[in-house]
């Protein structure tokens, strides 16, 4: 009985979902105006996301090419950032998205090799206006195997457990 009990536990920690309470993000950034009137792709910003495993959350190096000295609008996010760019502090970001540290991820792998886009893990992010404060989809063992089922990829557990 004790073995069932230890193994219900195991399989509870490693599989359930990660909490998604909402985190407060230093700048309102707005994904809408960068994606959708600017014209701006994700690879642009977030420059790892093809090219290495972490994707990167942009900060004062990428958003200081076009945010620096003299701002381009009114908006007191912008001139939060500009401070932030001017002084060469390192934005605070919170992370949202995480994966539990057995488990391996690989951006380059999905975006490239998979051809996946953004928006199947991160939601339709052209159409926010604000920054992501907790995840748009939920992230679970059972949405990923889902994925790899439906794209005939392997679902062998050492693929992704390490």
């Amino acid at each position: 009985m004790k073995r069932l009990s230890t193994l219900a536990t195991v399989v509870f920690c490693c599989c359930s979902a990660p909490s998604s309470t909402p985190v407060e993000q230093p700048i309102q950034y707005n994904h809408n105006l960068h994606v959708q009137q600017e014209e701006i792709e994700c690879v642009e910003c977030h420059v790892n996301v093809t090219a290495h495993a972490r994707a990167t959350i942009p900060n004062i190096e990428i958003c200081g090419d076009c945010h620096s000295g003299d701002p381009n609008s009114d908006s007191p996010e912008e001139l939060k950032l500009i401070e932030y760019v001017d002084s060469g502090t390192k934005i605070p970001w919170r992370k949202v998205y995480r994966v539990d540290d057995h488990v391996y991820f690989s951006h380059r792998r999905h975006t490239v090799a998979g051809q996946i886009d953004c928006s199947e893990c991160h939601g339709n992010v052209e159409e926010m206006t604000r920054p992501f404060t907790q995840p748009t989809v939920p992230l679970s063992m059972e949405r990923c195997i889902k994925c790899h089922e439906e794209r005939d990829v392997t679902t062998d557990c050492v693929a992704c457990h390490r």
